[in-house]
């Protein structure tokens, strides 16, 4: 049984600042995987074009897996805020091509 003492603790990293999140902007990684077909890069581009124009990607990336049956999709984009990102985050997990995205 631990004894408590009376004092909370909630701070990360013990010197009582709060741990540093993102810092807008910045490039963050949109990975998510699906079947290896140009459908499915079109429905992601489609999805993510929503809410980061093409001018905020950073880099892209496909990569197939073993068999080629399906590959990995990876889109750098410059996130200007976290709605954005959160948004763009939910509408490509919620994209019925993506089988999981990261």
């Amino acid at each position: 049984m631990s004894e408590h003492n009376g004092s909370s603790n909630n701070h990360a990293n013990g010197n009582g600042e709060e741990p540093q999140g993102l810092v807008y902007p910045c490039n963050f990684p949109l990975k998510m995987f699906g079947m290896n077909t140009l459908h499915f890069i079109a429905a992601v581009d489609s999805v993510v074009e929503e809410f980061v124009p093409r001018e905020d990607w950073a880099s892209t990336k496909i990569t197939p897996s073993k068999n080629d049956k399906y590959i990995s999709y990876t889109i750098v984009v410059v996130a200007r805020d976290r709605d954005q990102l959160d948004k763009v985050c939910a509408a490509v997990t919620n994209c019925p091509e993506v089988i999981m995205a990261l």
